[in-house]
This record gives structure tokens, C-alpha cells and sequence, in this order.
């Protein structure tokens, strides 16, 4: 999370990715996907009495939370911009971060 804020706080250039298509929604999904697994492991860890599917939703809220807290934090800081598609992509990455960590953790989620 505190790379995420580190590196929202900054005008961020890469050159050679400006040909790909969604480029930046692609890498909101990724590190939030990367989030969403984090947090489903703490806590699943935290409340392993808990189902798993109460311990996915918990972590798919916290990291589209931290989402929505780095869109406003990012229309804060100049040169960086606040979308909507950003926190859809952040949604989309937890989502299945989520549900990626319970399905090799051997936890259902149903």
C-alpha cells in the first residue's frame, strides 16, 4: 500500500508503452491484483475460523478502499489524474487477486 501511494505521488513516463492499448488500466489491475492477494492471505490469516468467502469480500473491500483513496490522493497531485476506469481496473485486479489466493490456498470461495 505504501508503494502504491509512493508511486501515485509521482508523474510516472514510459516512453516505450505508449503504443499499448490500456496500458495504464493494465497496470492498475496488476498491482492491485498483486493487493487484493495480500489481502486476502492477512486476512485469511487473521480469521482462519472465518469462511472464505467472508475473508475474500473483506479483502476486495480494503484494497478497492486503498483504490479509491489513490484516485482522490492522485487528482491531489500535479500532473497525475483521477479516473473512474482506474478504479474500475483496481476493483477488476483485487477481484481476481482475491479469488486467485483463495483458489491456490486451497480456500473456496462460494
Amino acid at each position: 500500500m505504501a508503494l502504491i501511494f509512493v508511486v501515485s505521488s509521482i508523474e510516472v513516463r514510459v516512453p516505450a508503452l505508449r503504443h499499448f492499448p490500456l496500458r495504464d488500466k493494465g497496470v492498475h489491475f496488476i498491482e492491485y491484483g498483486v493487493l487484493g492477494w495480500l489481502c486476502a492471505a492477512a486476512s485469511s490469516r487473521t480469521w482462519p475460523s472465518a469462511t472464505a468467502w467472508r475473508t475474500a469480500s473483506f479483502a476486495v473491500f480494503v484494497a478497492v478502499l486503498w483504490g479509491l483513496s489513490d484516485e482522490i490522493h492522485q487528482a491531489l497531485v500535479p500532473g497525475r489524474s483521477s479516473e473512474l476506469g482506474d478504479l474500475v481496473a483496481d476493483a477488476l485486479g483485487a477481484f481476481a487477486g482475491t479469488v486467485g489466493w483463495h483458489r491456490f490456498s486451497n480456500r473456496t470461495v462460494s
